[in-house]
């Protein structure tokens, strides 16, 4: 699985310098800042794995309230206007007016441990086992100008049903990613 997040994350900057760095792939969430491909590789830890899914043609789409299977740990998740969201518990943080939101949901872990879920772009994230509550997070990353990955949030989950919640998004899609910490 490395080597493979490792050749796509190769054939990316290739990519990127053989257009003299102008290359932008298309996001569905929104406008991408200025590509910088080594802000792809300066987060707190590694990304390709999430990078290579999200670059993946065969990425699901869910609509917020949507269940995210085991098989492919990642989707493009649809969201609503965030005023349209009727999240099962408060997002920790005031969305900004006209941003957007969404509902994902997950089957319980097979083992506790660390968790970490994965944005392509700015928006609040919220994670829950028991719907209610928002637990709390253990480590975060954020880099500005890799084309498909912005921030990614880790969790030490148990092995109850997971519920996530996205605020403050800026466009009305977003990939989502959500595996074991590596």
């Amino acid at each position: 699985m490395r080597r493979l997040a490792a050749i796509a994350l190769s054939a990316s900057l290739l990519a990127l310098s053989a257009e003299g760095g102008q290359a932008q792939p298309a996001r569905e969430s929104g406008a991408l800042p200025a590509a910088d491909p080594a802000a792809c590789t300066q987060f707190d830890w590694s990304l390709l794995r999430e990078q290579a899914w999200f670059s993946a043609a065969s990425l699901p789409r869910l609509d917020s309230g949507g269940t995210l299977a085991a098989a492919m740990p990642a989707a493009i998740l649809v969201l609503k206007p965030q005023d349209a969201v009727a999240p099962p518990f408060a997002p920790s943080r005031e969305p900004k007016p006209g941003s957007y939101g969404g509902v994902l949901h997950l089957e319980a872990p097979l083992a506790p441990g660390a968790y970490q879920v994965t944005l392509s772009d700015r928006a609040w994230i919220d994670v829950s086992q028991d719907g209610k509550t928002p637990r709390p997070p253990t480590a975060s990353t954020m880099r500005p100008g890799c084309p498909m990955l912005a921030k990614s949030v880790r969790f030490q989950l148990g092995t109850a049903p997971i519920t996530l919640l996205v605020s403050g998004a800026p466009a009305d899609t977003i990939r989502i990613a959500v595996a074991p910490v590596e």
